[in-house]
């Protein structure tokens, strides 16, 4: 089992308990113990979990709730907007009135709210803000799944195998951003972001990955699904070439769009 894929189940394992020891990761990779102590001392120097005797523990926020690993909101949420709402609005376009979807948390999909909130959609989302602009500004019926609020990132999501809101909400499609986009697939920086968006990946008949050209750079290592699960890639004309035939080779859907100048 390569590194990416160890340290990816160390991270999820991590994610749903608060210890998880040597013993049980040796037996879900099938790693010697050698290899898993390295993996968890890695892990540990970059900050991802905590090593403890035996094992390795999640990393627990001020208010006791596992602190996301991921930028906060407001700190990414003006990066590259004309290309965001360019992204959007062609998202939007695949939408039909009446239309069940999911939407994920992230600002370039938060700019999904002005384009969709006056279509009577149904819309699960973990995003905060869409949620509440949404109610705020149209007719969509807005459903939220359960879990823990993380502020910064304003974002409910749980780490937890089971969420009988989302097991029970189908979707023809499914809006989500990432932190990068790479050869491996699409990769995000949190694990527990990792386990809420696979949930909501089983529930979609389509997958739709709204990145702009930054996310095509080589960072993070935690991969959330292999590019073969995505149906479309809807990205900006600053995204590399070589990127998007890598994701047209693997059989998506890529639609680039142009950004508009900026007034």
């Amino acid at each position: 089992m390569h590194e990416i894929e160890r340290h990816r189940i160390i991270l999820g394992e991590v994610a749903e308990r608060p210890v998880v020891t040597v013993a049980q990761l040796v037996g879900l990779t099938g790693a010697s113990e050698a290899t898993i102590r390295r993996d968890i001392t890695a892990l540990n120097d970059v900050g991802q979990l905590r090593k403890v005797r035996g094992g390795a523990e999640r990393l627990h926020g001020e208010n006791g709730i596992g602190s996301l690993m991921t930028p906060a909101f407001e700190e990414t949420r003006l990066q590259n907007l004309a290309a965001k709402r360019a992204i959007a609005r062609a998202a939007a376009g695949l939408v039909e009135d009446g239309e069940s979807i999911i939407v994920n948390g992230g600002t370039t999909t938060y700019c999904l709210g002005p384009y969709i909130a006056e279509r009577k959609l149904r819309v699960l989302t973990n995003s905060l803000d869409l949620a509440l602009y949404l109610i705020a500004n149209g007719d969509c019926q807005v459903v939220l799944p359960g879990g823990d609020v993380h502020r910064e990132q304003r974002m409910v999501v749980s780490p937890y195998t089971s969420d009988t809101v989302i097991e029970h909400f189908y979707a023809g499609k499914y809006f989500l951003g990432a932190h990068a986009i790479r050869r491996q697939g699409l990769i995000e920086g949190d694990p527990v972001l990792i386990k809420a968006e696979q949930k909501m990946l089983k529930q979609a008949e389509e997958v739709i990955a709204l990145v702009d050209g930054s996310k095509f750079q080589p960072r993070g290592s935690l991969i959330l699904c292999p590019l073969t699960q995505l149906d479309r890639v809807i990205t900006d004309s600053s995204a590399p070439q070589e990127a998007c035939d890598m994701l047209r080779d693997a059989g998506v859907i890529v639609d680039v769009v142009e950004v508009p100048p900026e007034s």
